[in-house]
């Protein structure tokens, strides 16, 4: 069997925490032996030189002087597949004369940046969305139907346990960026906490700016508030002890396409509460497995309400959905399909 050199691009590699990392060691574990995987980040939060062995680390600031050299380091692979949102502008036009494959794994921050790529995404072999919204933007900026391909995520069913004790809401998609938290719905979440004094609250929280959401939780005085810092070994545990998860972001660049968190509390029966300017968000309402709200203090409170007062019917259809829409296997076999094609 012909063996398929892939090399992977993304911009800051942490598979501990973040969702699109995560996509990239499941396509290499579960594809493996099919196609030689390696992996190349350029980063500019996580430091450090990487050179050696199948897996490449080059801090961003110190990247730039090597950018000369990414044709001729790309032009050794089959294929270069680069996760990233459909504005990157520094590895696309380069990549999409080598083989390229572009995921848009990430939201951009303004529609501008799909129509200033354009001629590169236009070059690109395949363009991977995730949601319906992104294929229907480049399907309306002329690229062609048959480039595009709808593959979900992979997201495995787990064992479903029973929640019990006080309505709880699990928060477990914490912003990198400190200007992010409005836009995340961290102030949201507690001006809804604040009205709403019986449902407790779960935030999950990386140690980046701690102390700001400390402050903005502690002069409301909010005891439904609970925060847990740092890596969190026993996630399962945590959507165990949750009724539901939210995804309160105010814009559409809020949350990448595939929220991790919402998936895996789906895959857990945890249903969801969502912004409407979540990517997943049509899809939920219609599988009845969440509900959609607008992002305003009076729309999370209602969601709240609405999904608490029917809880089980929401529940019920919380893993048959991930099972119909995030299949892994169906995940992988659609990327191999996209491989050989390509190769």
């Amino acid at each position: 069997m012909t063996v398929t050199r892939v090399l992977y691009w993304i911009f800051n590699y942490m598979p501990r925490w973040e969702a699109v990392s995560k996509e990239i060691v499941s396509l290499r574990q579960g594809l493996d032996g099919e196609i030689d995987g390696s992996l190349l980040s350029i980063n500019n939060k996580v430091p450090g030189f990487g050179l050696s062995g199948r897996e490449k680390r080059i801090p961003l600031p110190y990247g730039l002087p090597l950018y000369p050299l990414v044709m001729p380091y790309a032009s050794r692979f089959d294929i270069n597949h680069l996760f990233a949102s459909a504005a990157e502008r520094l590895l696309t036009p380069l990549l999409s004369r080598c083989n390229g494959v572009l995921t848009i794994a990430k939201d951009s921050a303004t529609l501008r940046g799909f129509e200033h790529n354009r001629a590169s995404l236009a070059r690109l072999r395949a363009i991977v969305v995730q949601s319906e919204r992104d294929r229907e933007i480049l399907r309306q900026i002329g690229i062609r139907d048959e480039a595009v391909r709808l593959i979900r995520p992979g997201i495995p069913v787990e064992p479903y346990r029973e929640t019990h004790g006080p309505f709880t809401i699990l928060f477990a998609s914490s912003p990198l960026n400190a200007a992010d938290f409005l836009s995340r719905g961290i102030y949201l979440i507690t001006a809804v906490a604040a009205l709403l004094p019986e449902v407790r609250f779960v935030l999950i929280w990386r140690t980046r700016h701690l102390a700001k959401l400390e402050r903005i939780v502690a002069p409301a005085a909010l005891g439904n508030i609970t925060i847990i810092s740092g890596v969190v070994d026993d996630m399962p545990g945590v959507y165990s002890g949750v009724h539901a998860t939210v995804l309160p972001g105010l814009e559409h660049r809020s949350f990448i396409p595939s929220p991790r968190s919402g998936l895996e509390s789906l895959a857990h029966g945890k249903p969801l509460l969502l912004s409407h300017l979540v990517s997943i968000a049509p899809d939920v309402t219609r599988a009845r497995a969440g509900v959609a709200f607008e992002p305003t203090i009076a729309g999370l409170k209602a969601a709240i309400l609405q999904l608490q007062g029917d809880y089980s019917a929401y529940q019920a259809n919380t893993q048959r959905y991930i099972a119909d829409q995030f299949s892994p296997a169906t995940h992988l076999e659609l990327y191999r399909q996209l491989y050989r094609t390509i190769a």
